[in-house]
């Protein structure tokens, strides 16, 4: 008897640890598959997401306007939306560089989404920037007005020497900025469109940033 004690102790022993190895095994089984699943619906989000903006690159000819049509719209989720917006400044807006930021209520914060045209140099220097420099989307967001600069080297806005050299340096002679609010008056971010020469006077920017503002902020 006294030396059947540790044989059992040890056949115990190796079943639990048997049972506890199949348990992991199976758990490692479970998060492979959910992360096979994940992949494929977000390789599946992507593709729905291309086709949807190919298709609507097709179809915009006629004046950039092409991401307000129901039919994207119902379609489309809020990146997707953002990229046709994007997009539609540059057709329809004829700017030269343009930029998305959404706004967070929590930290009363810009934060870019997405932008067209800008060098690595341009990103970093104004994702780096604290929230208490003036920009025109700073502005923007806090008048809930738009900010609409004909000349970047005549306007208070860009007082910070740094700022302007950043702006300048990139191209930049005109900046306007558009808070793009819900019906109810809330913001939910800015969009910004950004040009070579100064005083532009072609596009429909404000079309462009009225339609964001419906489209953005219903999806």
């Amino acid at each position: 008897m006294g030396s059947q004690v540790p044989a059992d102790a040890r056949a115990q022993a190796e079943l639990r640890w048997a049972v506890a190895e199949r348990q992991r095994i199976e758990l490692q089984v479970a998060e492979m598959r959910a992360h096979l699943h994940q992949r494929a619906i977000d390789a599946e989000v992507a593709e729905t997401r291309r086709r949807l903006l190919a298709d609507l690159r097709r179809g915009a000819g006629r004046n950039g306007l092409g991401f307000l049509d129901p039919g994207f719209l119902a379609l489309a989720d809020r990146p997707t939306i953002a990229e046709a917006v994007l997009e539609s400044a540059l057709v329809a807006g004829r700017a030269d560089f343009c930029d998305l930021r959404g706004y967070d209520a929590a930290t009363a914060g810009l934060h870019r989404q997405g932008q067209r045209g800008f060098d690595d140099d341009y990103l970093a220097f104004f994702d780096g920037l604290g929230g208490d420099r003036v920009t025109a989307w700073s502005v923007a967001a806090a008048t809930r007005e738009a900010v609409l600069i004909d000349d970047v080297l005549r306007s208070p806005v860009f007082g910070d020497r740094a700022i302007l050299d950043t702006v300048r340096a990139a191209g930049v002679r005109a900046v306007y900025s558009y808070p793009l609010l819900d019906s109810y008056g809330v913001l939910y971010g800015v969009l910004s469109l950004h040009y070579r020469r100064p005083s532009p006077r072609h596009g429909m920017p404000e079309l462009v940033a009225a339609g964001a503002a419906r489209a953005l902020t219903a999806s």
